[in-house]
């Protein structure tokens, strides 16, 4: 894979890092929701023919130890985190941010065009 010069796979420029999405702005944090977002739908086996699927309740819930020193509009709360994932993480989300002439502006600025 090729990287960007900064030891980031090519692939992670790619990612809509927003500086007002409360995940977004620290990169630990981003790291790990995006991480337990993979586990969102999943159905986890609690015995016999019962079986529980993984929520965004659940993520918050794990992220509860992560939240207690953090001050309030820093919290990973569930409206941020279906906002973070709606809009940063799902696949529409990214494409959606990424079309509509977003590439090119992004491509003419890393060549260099004072078009922009």
């Amino acid at each position: 894979m090729i990287g960007n010069g900064a030891g980031e796979p090519m692939w992670l420029d790619f990612e809509r890092r927003e500086p007002r999405c409360r995940i977004c702005r620290d990169e630990s944090i981003r790291l790990l929701v995006n991480s337990l977002l993979n586990w969102r739908g999943v159905p986890i086996p609690l015995g016999g023919r019962k079986t529980h699927v993984v929520t965004y309740a659940d993520i918050v819930r794990t992220l509860q130890s992560i939240n207690v020193g953090r001050d309030k509009r820093d919290q990973v709360s569930y409206s941020s985190l279906w906002v973070h994932a709606r809009r940063h993480f799902d696949l529409d989300g990214i494409s959606a941010y990424w079309g509509g002439g977003r590439i090119i502006k992004e491509v003419r600025k890393a060549l260099g065009d004072k078009g922009v």
